[in-house]
């Protein structure tokens, strides 16, 4: 949600840049703090102060820019460091026409259907292990959209040494896409796929992700796929589980969650994900209140279980308590 300058002079500055430049501008801030204890047990204190500015034009509806800024502090016990950075979350340009979608400059990357991991997002994947999953870091790209019909595109992201091809349509009852990507960091070439649809309308939402990844410098092939399911009952209850397999290294993974909010204001999750293999994992749980329209807060835990060779233990956990208000 946007603030368009709601101060008269603010607003007498809006109207005037409407009628003689054709520029409606926008304003968001928020700000996010999040105390906490790390997996050694040390207190840590995370505060992000985030500036959104929009541009849109009257004369070209079609044309918007974007800028988010961040302002992050980072407070550590131990050794008692203190942290504190400026930097440009997301900044680009879009055009949004009948057929074609240009998003050029640092933005978010949409590839994968994952919910815990999506392994062909070569830019900015899922960190199952973050308090905040859904901040994912940008990517300068230029991205292009061309939509061949009502229900199927193609796209291409290009960025710094990686880039993907993606083709896209709906069959039937599922949305079907072929991915084909290349990553000179990590020297792979990928080709891979996209699933997505309802299971024989039972409401039961179905996914899938993977492909085969080509070392350029070893010459050896692995597979990573997920699988998953996600299925919401009509009193909030939305249930959601995803399985993770990677053959070089061996993994299988297994994650789920549930998510429910008994009343208006207040909403629960837990979260599961165990390695079948070794039998570590961690468990999840947050609790969240609204305080307000713009401003909530939550408590949560990462709770680890494995033993000294597993993927996730033995390790202590975290603790942390996250506040959010927007502005």
């Amino acid at each position: 949600m946007e603030n368009y300058f709601p101060t008269p002079v603010n607003k007498k500055y809006r109207l005037l840049a409407a009628a003689y430049l054709g520029i409606v501008p926008g304003f968001s801030l928020e700000n996010t703090n999040i105390p906490g204890y790390d997996d050694l047990y040390q207190f840590f204190e995370y505060n992000r102060l985030r500036a959104e500015l929009s541009l849109e034009s009257k004369e070209y509806p079609d044309l918007t820019a974007t800028l988010i800024v961040d302002n992050e502090t980072y407070y550590r016990e131990n050794p008692g460091s203190l942290i504190n950075k400026t930097s440009i979350y997301r900044a680009y340009f879009e055009y949004r026409g009948a057929s074609h979608y240009w998003v050029i400059g640092k933005q978010r990357i949409p590839l994968g259907v994952g919910r815990f991991w999506n392994p062909i997002d070569v830019f900015n994947p899922i960190d199952i292990e973050a308090i905040e999953p859904g901040e994912r870091p940008g990517t300068d790209t230029i991205r292009y959209e061309y939509a061949m019909g009502s229900l199927s595109n193609v796209d291409v992201n290009v960025a710094q040494g990686k880039g993907a091809i993606r083709i896209k349509g709906y069959l039937e009852f599922v949305d079907v896409a072929l991915v084909a990507e290349w990553d000179e960091d990590e020297n792979l070439d990928i080709i891979g796929w996209e699933l997505e649809g309802e299971l024989a309308a039972t409401g039961i939402e179905l996914r899938s992700e993977g492909g085969s990844f080509h070392n350029r410098k070893s010459g050896q092939r692995h597979t990573e796929l997920i699988v998953g399911a996600e299925y919401g009952f009509v009193n909030s209850l939305l249930l959601t589980g995803e399985y993770h397999y990677t053959d070089v290294p061996r993994k299988d993974e297994f994650g789920i969650s549930a998510s429910f909010q008994p009343t208006m204001l207040w909403s629960c999750s837990l979260m599961n994900v165990t390695e079948t293999d070794d039998g570590s994992g961690f468990v999840s749980p947050v609790l969240e209140y609204s305080l307000s329209d713009e401003m909530t807060l939550s408590a949560g835990a990462f709770l680890y279980y494995g033993n000294e060779n597993s993927i996730y233990g033995p390790n202590p956990g975290r603790l942390y308590v996250r506040w959010f208000v927007h502005f």
